[in-house]
């Protein structure tokens, strides 16, 4: 990586501490899809919450790994992390907004009734625009 431009390394860091995320965050979306009884919660759903769960797990991963790998900043700074705070909450309306959406056009669609893996369809879109928009707001406002 030595011939890489800064902001290609930045993305390539990025890549792979989201990758990781993306996989705690779909490990854990899918047990605990599996643990909630059918209607557990009344006013959301299940698979909200679940994606929410699942998203504040890999949150975790995102800014322990970015913080000190990609952005390279090992202060303990309340004010970056408080931005880190806001843009993930941000996208994490984003990503279960999004999920929630993909999975019901998904499901009530007829184009796509035939398609299989709709969970996993719809959270790898949901993924994608979130993690899109972090990578921007981390680079431009948080970790700038």
């Amino acid at each position: 990586m030595r011939n890489y431009s800064p902001l290609k390394k930045q993305l390539i860091k990025f890549i792979l501490i989201g990758i990781l995320a993306v996989v705690v965050d779909l490990i854990c979306y899918y047990f605990l899809l599996r643990l909630l009884h059918e209607k557990a919660f009344s006013e959301i759903s299940n698979e909200a919450f679940a994606k929410t769960i699942s998203f504040l797990c890999g949150l975790n991963v995102t800014y322990i790994f970015n913080k000190s790998w990609t952005w390279k900043h090992n202060n303990k700074s309340s004010k970056r992390f408080g931005k880190f705070i806001i843009l993930y909450s941000f996208s994490l309306l984003i990503n279960v907004f999004m999920n929630s959406f993909f999975l019901r056009i998904l499901q009530k669609n007829i184009a796509f009734t035939a398609i299989p893996y709709k969970y996993f369809v719809a959270f790898v879109g949901a993924t994608l625009l979130s993690a899109s928009f972090n990578f921007i707001g981390q680079k431009v406002w948080v970790f700038k």
